[in-house]
């Protein structure tokens, strides 16, 4: 139990230290951004500037800007939306729902979807089974998101419609059901192909084990073999990926959210970035670094705990 105490804390620390390097270089970048948010290309008089900046706390020098900074971050405080004049938190309690929504959806179906497809690809080796679900993973790897959003609008939101005269996909928002199918799977499909390859792998390594051997020695068939004795320890490889997987689903929504025009996080970022809008560049920044930070803990930590051959010491006896 000590031990176990002993290495949750310090990963809680070292993933503040990180999280406090990643606020530190957030708004040092954000110090190097041409240009300004006031202007919007247009001159203004000097002393209509100045105030501008005053209010903003950007007439301070750069050290008494970032410690102000860090202090306000602590008490959630993310700044002030320079265009419209609303709390950076206050969009990212409104936003992130949305995307968070959309993630999760994204990742149980590539979770799901691609275990599924590598258990298959694994006891079915060398069958057609292998070559389709192998098929499935080379088009997720090679095809972004943005373009396989893009043909399943086309294809299922547009031409099915035009065929059917029933609207199964919508194709734009997030309201109903029918506005929340596509997008996740637009968002999942490259996770899943990575997914379905490591599991594909981790499978049929598992399954050449000795004791997979002496289990079928022993009249077990193979659904027994597959699922009680397989798939547990397969699927460790697939664990440790998740927290990566969360990374490259939710900057892949940043994307999808603006293809399919929903009021996510992502979509509120893309838009600040082309306005200069720092505040809001540098909130969403710290804010998505500090959630992904704390997904990879998570996973770092469940890992010890459903994996007997590690002890939470960081070591495998």
């Amino acid at each position: 139990m000590a031990n176990q105490i002993r290495y949750i804390l310090k990963r809680i620390v070292y993933s503040l230290i990180t999280i406090l390097v990643l606020v530190v270089i957030t708004f040092l970048l954000m110090q190097l951004l041409p240009g300004d948010p006031f202007t919007g290309g247009k001159a203004l008089p000097d002393n209509v500037m100045a105030a501008m900046k005053a209010k903003y706390g950007l007439d301070k020098s750069v050290p008494e800007q970032l410690f102000q900074y860090i202090a306000n971050i602590l008490h959630g405080d993310f700044g002030i939306s320079i265009p419209d004049g609303r709390a950076v938190s206050d969009v990212i309690g409104e936003a992130f729902p949305v995307s968070f929504d959309l993630g999760i959806r994204a990742l149980i179906f590539a979770f799901i979807m691609g275990v599924l497809l590598g258990i298959v690809a694994a006891v079915k080796r060398g069958t057609v089974w292998d070559s389709l679900a192998m098929f499935l993973a080379l088009i997720g790897v090679s095809v972004p998101s943005f373009i396989m959003g893009a043909l399943l609008q086309y294809f299922l939101g547009l031409k099915l419609y035009q065929a059917t005269g029933v609207q199964i996909f919508a194709i734009i928002g997030w309201a109903d059901i029918n506005s929340k199918l596509l997008p996740p799977f637009a968002l999942a499909f490259g996770s899943m192909a990575t997914v379905s390859r490591l599991m594909r792998t981790s499978m049929l390594d598992v399954l050449s084990q000795d004791y997979i051997k002496t289990a079928k020695a022993k009249g077990l068939n193979q659904r027994q073999v597959v699922w009680t004795h397989a798939v547990r320890n397969a699927i460790m490889p697939v664990v440790t990926v998740m927290g990566p997987l969360v990374a490259a689903v939710l900057t892949g929504a940043f994307v999808v959210e603006n293809i399919f025009s929903i009021p996510g996080l992502g979509r509120y970022f893309v838009q600040s970035v082309t306005s200069l809008n720092y505040t809001m560049i540098a909130g969403t920044t710290v804010f998505y670094g500090a959630f992904l930070i704390f997904a990879n803990l998570v996973v770092d930590i469940i890992y010890g705990l459903i994996d007997p051959r590690i002890k939470l010491t960081g070591r495998k006896e």
